[in-house]
């Protein structure tokens, strides 16, 4: 029975992997996405992020309950998540366990520029909201007519409506 969980972890952990791939070149698309300001296809790759989490969802709950039934199998039972370091103490087969690493280490790379591309997307984000921010400052902030002369002795003295921009932190 070990043998069989373990397959079914291995057919999991690649389901996984191949989900993440899509979730990342996803992400890279909503970049471009981002920075074309195209709201259409950035709501399309929204959704499809959306999608494609749930199955990552439902694949990490599967290998889960096999890790456990593998566990329990080899007589060693937790009732927290098995982590990879504790699954690799019980697997034996040499083929298994190079899979199971290979896989482990496939995921976290492609996790890891994910978390890269992300990052990125939500700095892009960021910047686009700021900019919106400064451009409705500057459209229904009153006229500042400080660059032309005025008369010292008609200066008002007194806290500034000046925007976020012109302030320091």
């Amino acid at each position: 029975m070990s043998s069989m969980s373990v397959a079914a972890i291995i057919e999991t952990l690649e389901q996984m992997v191949v989900a993440h791939e899509e979730l990342l070149e996803t992400a890279r698309i909503k970049k471009h996405a981002i920075i074309a300001n195209d709201l259409e296809q950035l709501t399309k790759h929204m959704m499809t992020e959306n999608r494609l989490n749930k199955r990552i969802g439902q694949l990490e709950a599967e290998r889960g309950l096999e890790s456990t039934k593998v566990m329990a199998a080899k007589g060693v039972y937790s009732r927290v998540a098995v982590t990879q370091k504790q699954l690799m103490s019980v697997v034996f087969e040499v083929e298994e366990r190079v899979r199971l690493q290979q896989l482990h280490e496939q995921l976290g790379k492609v996790v890891k520029e994910l978390v890269k591309v992300n990052e990125d997307n939500q700095q892009l984000l960021k910047q686009s909201l700021d900019f919106i921010q400064f451009s409705l400052e500057i459209i229904v902030s009153p006229e500042d007519e400080s660059y032309t002369y005025s008369n010292p002795a008609e200066f008002k003295y007194g806290p500034s409506n000046a925007g976020r921009y012109n302030s320091k932190f």
